[in-house]
């Protein structure tokens, strides 16, 4: 693999968790779920990449364990908590749920189990399905190991592609009910002092529902075409053993490079989206620029502190040595 992909992975990694603190105020639990899921997927590409570089040895099982069930879980996770939003959204929308404590903290709870508990569950299920421990990509590092069946097509990629249309689904009735009541949508908004949901951010949230969803979709299309593209396999005639581990080197590459960029061009797509999305607010664009200005400040004083015998603002520095 290309070494800027692993270096993108983990800026995108970094940059994905920004608007979490702000999502935690919200709260927003299905949107702060998308940036973890994204932050956790960019890690494990960028470190297997680095890790298998230029090579394809099965070492580091236990890595492997874990971030392949952590991949599978994503596939659910993403097109999930984009569905989470969308309903919210609806339901707000709509003026069928208002935020009482009590439906606040159940919506929260649901949310919860939606966008981590269900990818869980899901990842359990997946073993139903899994020829093999794993398969290791020289370049790319571990990725899991699905069987070409029909059972597979159910229990694996029908999930996440439902979830994905029922996003989109919603996100029309959402969009629809806010031109229907867009006006009072945002003199409600404005007039509440415990609403953080204006109607920019209402649409921005669709967007980047929307757009999330649809590469998730592209995604789940992509690994299923290529999964299935051998030909269905009858469970029965497929054979399970979870401690093999399949490795693709070098010469065996051809043939699912381009897949496989292509899944972590994905990742960087939804990240790009993530972020983007959130650093469009004006007030995130005026906090960093004054950020930014006050950098030259902060260097600007350090030689005075230092003249000063260690002053500072806050007290004194004490030399515990003596």
């Amino acid at each position: 693999m290309e070494a800027y992909l692993p270096a993108l992975s983990f800026v995108f990694a970094a940059l994905v968790l920004v608007p979490l603190a702000w999502y935690f105020r919200a709260p927003n639990i299905a949107a702060m779920a998308i940036g973890i899921w994204l932050s956790v997927t960019n890690i494990i590409y960028a470190v297997d990449a680095l890790i298998w570089a230029s090579n394809d040895n099965t070492w580091a099982p236990l890595w492997c364990d874990i971030s392949t069930s952590l991949i599978t879980s994503s596939y659910l996770a993403l097109p999930a908590a984009c569905l989470c939003i969308c309903v919210r959204l609806e339901r707000l929308a709509s003026f069928s749920q208002m935020t009482p404590f009590v439906a606040k903290r159940r919506r929260m709870l649901s949310e919860c189990i939606v966008c981590f508990g269900l990818p869980v569950l899901y990842t359990v299920i997946h073993l139903a399905v899994q020829p093999h421990r794993y398969d290791i990509y020289e370049g790319f590092g571990c990725r899991p190991a699905t069987s070409p069946s029909v059972l597979s097509i159910f229990l694996v990629w029908v999930p996440p592609f439902i979830l994905a249309i029922a996003t989109i689904t919603y996100a029309g009735v959402a969009g629809w009910h806010f031109v229907g009541h867009g006006v009072q949508f945002a003199r409600d908004s404005g007039n509440s002092s415990t609403s953080s949901l204006t109607c920019n951010l209402y649409i921005r949230l669709i967007g980047m529902a929307v757009l999330e969803a649809l590469v998730s979709m592209v995604m789940v299309v992509l690994k299923m075409w290529y999964t299935l593209a051998p030909g269905l396999v009858p469970m029965e005639e497929t054979s399970r053993n979870l401690s093999e581990v399949l490795v693709w080197g070098a010469d065996a590459m051809a043939s699912v490079r381009t897949v496989l960029l292509v899944e972590w061009a994905g990742i960087v797509v939804q990240s790009a989206l993530f972020f983007g999305l959130f650093a469009l607010r004006m007030d995130f664009i005026h906090h960093a620029i004054d950020q930014v200005r006050g950098v030259p400040g902060f260097f600007d004083g350090w030689p005075r502190r230092l003249r000063g015998g260690g002053k500072t603002d806050r007290g004194i520095w004490v030399d515990s040595s003596g």
